[in-house]
Formats: C-alpha cells, sequence, structure tokens
C-alpha cells in the first residue's frame, strides 16, 4: 500500500510540474497577448487537472485506508513512525516536494492573474476611447454660439445601437 502512495505522490509531483511549465507558458502568452495560443494551453491544462483530480482521489482513499488502520495518527505522524527509514524518507522527500510546487505554483498564478486583470482593463479602456463620445469644448466657447448637432457628439461607434 505505500509503495501504492508513493507512485500516487510520484504522478502528482509529475503533474504539479507540468502545472508550472504551463503556467510560465501561460505568463509569456500573456504578456504577448497570444489569445489563441491561451486557448489552447487552457484547454490542455484543463486535461491536465482532471488527471490532477482523479490522482488525488485515488492517493485520499489510499490514505483513508491508513487512516483506518491508524486512526489516532495524522498522516505526517504515521510517515514519522514508519519503521522503513527508506520509504519513510522518500515519503517524506515527496510531501516537501510536492508542498514547494504548490507554493511556486501559486506564486505563477498569481502573477498570470495581475497580468489577466491588466490586459482586461487595457481592453475595457481602449473599448472605452472608442465607444465614449467626443469632448465638445477644448477651448472655451461662447455659451451664445448655436450649439452643434447631436450627431457630432458621438463617438467611433454608436453604443446606442
Amino acid at each position: 500500500m505505500l509503495t501504492t502512495l508513493a507512485s500516487k505522490l510520484d504522478e502528482l509531483i509529475d503533474i504539479q510540474k507540468q502545472l508550472l511549465d504551463f503556467a510560465e507558458l501561460k505568463r509569456v502568452i500573456l504578456i504577448e497577448r497570444k489569445v489563441d495560443e491561451l486557448n489552447g494551453l487552457v484547454k490542455e491544462e484543463a486535461k491536465l487537472v482532471k488527471r490532477l483530480n482523479r490522482i488525488e482521489s485515488e492517493r485520499e482513499k489510499l490514505v483513508s485506508e491508513l487512516g483506518k488502520e491508524y486512526p489516532h495518527l495524522s498522516f505526517s505522524q504515521f510517515v514519522e513512525g514508519l519503521s522503513d527509514e527508506i520509504m519513510k524518507k522518500k515519503l517524506q522527500t515527496q510531501i516537501r516536494t510536492l508542498q514547494e510546487l504548490l507554493l511556486k505554483l501559486q506564486a505563477k498564478n498569481k502573477i498570470n492573474e495581475r497580468l489577466l486583470i491588466d490586459s482586461m482593463s487595457f481592453v475595457q479602456h481602449m473599448i472605452d476611447q472608442v465607444t465614449k463620445t467626443k469632448q465638445q469644448n477644448f477651448n472655451y466657447q461662447s455659451p451664445m454660439d448655436p450649439q452643434k448637432s447631436q450627431t457630432s457628439n458621438r463617438g467611433f461607434f454608436d453604443t446606442k445601437a
């Protein structure tokens, strides 16, 4: 059972590394504003996340089975109490590696989230610039002068359409 658990942890580590690579690719794609490539990458990432969820649920089942045998111990305590030093070191290393990878992935995802927000703000700003009404008076205009027609107040696109 422990070897199966160790292999599941290895699979999770491999997937986390792939997700880190995807996060870095996403960062580059977001900076370069390549939407089509981003869409393809997100689809591939979704497949990877599904696989991650499946393996994670298998890992949870294995840990819950161990929990039934040792109900008074947490998983970390269980690993600490293992008599097989090789397996103990391997599991500890895997857990530590997974934790580090998750922290790195969270950091990269925060950067990507900020890039997405900035990109959406830029797009919104550009839409506003194209659709907002023109300023009528750049300089002083006498209130006695006749007003221009309403059509000259429209922006590049008619937002009421």
